[in-house]
């Protein structure tokens, strides 16, 4: 993704020529993402936002400072928006953070992506579009994407591996405590994440799947217990298929526990390598059939 460089040198004071000061660098990056939906029980509309679009549309503002020695220090804030109305979130929800990287892997503090959300990224099929079936049925391993107040640990790559772990104090959590780690694996043709997650004192509730790309066909599959977080027990299968500049997944996510199933129909045709037109059919199964709401949306996304 190409990105507009805002910042290139940190500032160098007035008498301190003889000093060397670490190059920094910021961007300024975001989506813009609009659709023509239709879901059931409602009128045609121009939607700007979950989960009748491919992507939520944000900015947000990016930098890294080397600090020296193979250290670097890097901050995220991110800001959801709705092309539709030009209203934003109010504050940067969707992401404010902090972080220290080496060779000792990364550590990061703030509000972030949780552990599990990354997990299952590692093998979704739709890089975890708004209206992907793994979300809507199971979420992402029973909990939302996002923790705030979160501090978490990411080790370097060790053989394709790497392993996240994050937490949130008890004193930032209503004395709860919650914990959330993953297992993710990516080397050549195979991807594979495991997820975890359990509040202080509760129960946990895990995800493990994994992805084949043979090239022009991409295969996953997954198993799901969040039980404990309300979303049930299940699996999801699903496949892509490149048919030249057209990308098409067709996925599925079955909970056993409750009898519901999710369905996606989608299709994909780059304009360049930073806009894309989308349409997409979407089953979202309630448990009972006259709950099921199906939604068809016709929609373009662009990255900037």
């Amino acid at each position: 993704m190409k990105k507009l460089s805002v910042a290139l040198f940190a500032f160098v004071p007035l008498g301190t020529a003889g000093l060397a000061y670490a190059q920094s660098t910021s961007v300024l990056y975001g989506v813009v993402d609009i659709s023509l939906a239709k879901a059931t029980g409602k009128p045609v509309e121009l939607a700007g936002g979950a989960p009748l679009t491919n992507g939520s549309s944000r900015w947000g503002l990016r930098g890294t400072e080397d600090l020296g020695g193979g250290l670097k220090a890097s901050f995220n804030l991110e800001a959801q928006l709705d092309p539709t109305t030009g209203t934003g979130s109010g504050g940067f929800i969707r992401a404010s953070n902090l972080s220290i990287a080496g060779g000792f892997g990364a550590l990061k503090f703030g509000r972030t992506l949780t552990p599990s959300y990354w997990g299952v990224r590692a093998w979704e099929l739709t890089s975890a579009a708004n209206y992907n079936v793994v979300s809507s049925q199971f979420q992402y391993a029973g909990l939302n994407a996002r923790n705030s107040d979160e501090i978490s640990y990411t080790s370097p790559s060790m053989g394709g591996f790497t392993v996240t772990l994050g937490h949130v104090l008890k004193g930032d959590n209503e004395g709860v405590g919650k914990m959330d780690l993953n297992l993710i694996y990516k080397n050549g043709p195979w991807s594979g994440g495991l997820s975890y997650n359990k509040l202080r004192d509760k129960g946990s509730n895990q995800v493990v799947g994994v992805s084949y790309n043979f090239g022009t066909v991409k295969l996953a599959a997954s198993y799901h217990d969040v039980t404990d977080a309300g979303r049930g027990k299940g699996f999801t299968l699903g496949a892509s298929v490149n048919t030249g500049p057209i990308l098409v997944i067709v996925d599925a996510a079955r909970d056993t526990e409750n009898k519901d199933t999710d369905l996606l129909l989608e299709g994909r045709y780059p304009l360049s390598k930073r806009t894309f037109l989308y349409a997409a059919h979407t089953r979202n199964g309630k448990g009972k059939a006259p709950t099921d709401v199906n939604a068809t949306m016709f929609g373009v996304r662009h990255n900037f």
